[in-house]
């Protein structure tokens, strides 16, 4: 099995905030506070702010985005004796005069909180409470009013399940870097810190816990579709509101992220090729091997310099050119797709791929490939895309592995030649709305 527990480990390191930043933050942060301290002692109505930070960045499980702006929340607190007499949208509006002009950027009002915007480095939001004594704290909601809502529980709750095993921690920020790479509408940050913590299952080693608490988690999910908050406003289903196409979309992500653990975990699977299976769903900005854009590789060849084939190991460098739908398109298979090939060549009769294989006639070299769809349940109108793969030692050796996605043209098929040796594969992907709905796979073993 390929260990990738220590590129775990570096991983985790590329994605969590630095000490340094955190600090930074925390001077940025108090600044904010001291702005809504000195706007209430001008205004002299009678409340004074109480805070206290939530969300990631106080559970240490905040990531660094890709896109390099991420959100920190510090929530402001008034204890009080009864419900205010004040609407909710002056609450609001007195935080955005306290802190509006403390950047460039406008102030954002929101249902939930007064949003600061440090523009293309993070933003800040403020949500904002009332406390009456031995009660809990209430949520100044646009839309909803005053709502139960106590952010300081799910810290201690959390804190709480990840005390004796940082493991957790590391995981839910592994998940977070999921959700950041892949395009498309994945849980929020809330739930799958939720999810991680209810499934997780510990190990030694993180790629191998990883697995294990995507599985537990995608079977959870599939008995019943729910993440309960597990603190006030306790029993509510934050994927209550998933419609049919985000929740298929969820299911299918995990199980492509679960089919490509189980490849990464493989005994068999070199520590490269498990990078590579990782990289699928984390990228190559982060998650990395080593610096160099060239995979080193183990493979065995066949030697035809005997009749008696003799297997050897040989080392070969070459381009690591492949891609994957999922950099491309969010998927969410709901369709039906099958692709076939069919094989010709000067005087001989056309036969599909599928059926030479099914007779176990080998596919030699010197044939041209017609790939088609032979069936297709997507509604047009939609497109096409290709991926062509070389796979094998004479692939490698000749830098032609190939696997760019590749657009149609619109004919719904694809022409290729059998050149060389090796277990090569073409995939088909079929992209409706900017989102790919079906895809189909054909093997391709060329023999000798």
């Amino acid at each position: 099995m390929a260990n990738c527990h220590k590129l775990f480990l570096k991983f985790n390191g590329a994605i969590a905030l630095e000490s340094s930043y955190k600090e930074t933050l925390r001077k940025s942060r108090d600044t904010v506070r001291e702005k809504i301290r000195n706007y209430f002692q001008d205004e002299q109505n009678g409340f004074f702010p109480k805070f206290h930070g939530q969300g990631s960045f106080m559970i240490n499980t905040i990531i660094k985005p890709l896109d390099g702006e991420f959100d920190i929340d510090d929530g402001i607190y008034f204890i009080v004796e009864a419900e205010p007499n004040q609407s909710i949208s002056t609450f609001h509006r007195w935080i955005y005069e306290a802190v509006n002009g403390h950047t460039k950027q406008k102030c954002i009002d929101k249902q939930t909180c007064v949003r600061l915007v440090y523009a293309k480095h993070y933003h800040l939001d403020l949500p904002i409470y009332y406390i009456i004594e031995g009660q809990t704290p209430r949520l100044a909601h646009k839309g909803k009013g005053w709502i139960e809502s106590d952010p300081r529980e799910f810290i201690r709750w959390f804190n709480e399940k990840a005390r004796d095993n940082n493991q957790l921690k590391r995981i839910v920020r592994y998940l977070k870097a999921w959700s950041d790479y892949r395009k498309g509408n994945l849980p929020s940050g809330l739930i799958l810190s939720i999810l991680a913590t209810n499934n997780i299952i510990y190990d030694e080693n993180d790629d191998v816990s990883l697995y294990k608490t995507l599985v537990n988690i995608k079977s959870s999910l599939t008995l019943n579709f729910a993440c309960y908050r597990p603190t006030t406003p306790t029993n509510e289903n934050l994927l209550e509101t998933y419609s049919d196409t985000n929740k298929i979309y969820l299911l299918t992500q995990l199980d492509s992220f679960i089919k490509s653990a189980e490849q990464a975990l493989n005994d068999n699977t070199s520590v490269e090729n498990a990078c590579k299976s990782w990289q699928r769903h984390f990228g190559d900005v982060r998650f990395i091997l080593n610096s160099s854009k060239k995979l080193t590789v183990s493979c065995l060849s066949e030697s035809l310099a005997s009749d008696t084939r003799q297997n050897k190991n040989i080392f070969i460098n070459y381009d690591d050119t492949e891609e994957f739908i999922e950099n491309h398109f969010p998927v969410c298979l709901q369709f039906n797709l099958k692709i076939d090939c069919q094989v010709s060549q000067n005087g001989f009769v056309t036969r599909s791929l599928s059926k030479i294989l099914l007779k176990k006639f080998p596919l030699l070299p010197g044939k041209k490939l017609k790939f088609l769809i032979v069936d297709c349940d997507v509604p047009k109108p939609f497109s096409v895309k290709w991926k062509v793969r070389n796979v094998g030692e004479e692939a490698a050796r000749r830098n032609c592995i190939r696997g760019q996605i590749l657009s149609d043209g619109g004919n719904y098929q694809r022409l290729e030649r059998s050149n060389f040796h090796g277990s090569h594969f073409v995939e088909c992907y079929i992209i409706k709305n900017n989102i790919c709905v079906a895809r189909s796979r054909i093997d391709v073993p060329i023999k000798f």
